[in-house]
């Protein structure tokens, strides 16, 4: 199955009509359209594949749950309701886990040494995100990680539409200068 940036991905009203009346084939559909992108974005947040596993599929049983209450409308996507529930999943998470981490859990240093970069692409992008100015970074993040349209974000921000998608293109002009002036420094490193 190929993955899909969120922005492409469209959930068929039909599938959600079904699916909230019960229907688990309907919902199995919006699933394989929506795990992937949701995976991501939990693994992005969390940095750690188990427990992005976790919180997907804790997304998509809270969705099962609360589709009854989900009203399709023109003006609200059902991938925004979506990425509201993994966003809270992920607060859920940090606020859990942050009341009752102890140092007995923490790996040995070690195994920290041994560990091996699965992603090596995300780990790039996420680091180059931080170089990014923080208006940049929140940018970047609600259009391309959370799937919100433009018009939401300018709502959100109390901007204009039109100052958004500048932003948005500044945003990305930067990030790609920091990632080839990041590829620039590891290939000099390597030489």
């Amino acid at each position: 199955m190929s993955t899909l940036h969120p922005a492409k991905i469209d959930t068929p009203h039909e599938l959600i009509v079904r699916a909230r009346k019960g229907d688990s084939k309907a919902f199995g559909k919006i699933y394989e359209l929506w795990v992937n992108s949701l995976y991501r974005f939990t693994y992005l947040k969390t940095k750690d594949e188990d427990v992005a596993e976790d919180l997907t599929a804790e997304v998509f049983l809270k969705a099962w749950k609360g589709l009854k209450n989900f009203i399709p409308r023109q003006d609200v996507k059902f991938s925004t309701w979506l990425f509201s529930i993994a966003r809270n999943s992920v607060i859920d998470y940090y606020r859990v886990t942050k009341q009752t981490l102890s140092l007995d859990d923490m790996p040995e240093m070690p195994e920290l040494v041994e560990s091996i970069d699965l992603h090596p692409e995300q780990t790039r992008l996420q680091d180059a995100l931080k170089h990014l100015k923080p208006e940049y970074r929140t940018i970047l993040e609600l259009r391309y990680i959370q799937d919100i349209p433009i018009s939401k974000i300018a709502q959100k921000l109390k901007k204009k539409e039109g100052n958004i998608r500048t932003l948005t293109n500044r945003a990305l002009q930067k990030l790609k200068e920091v990632v080839e002036s990041d590829s620039g420094q590891a290939r000099m490193t390597k030489m």
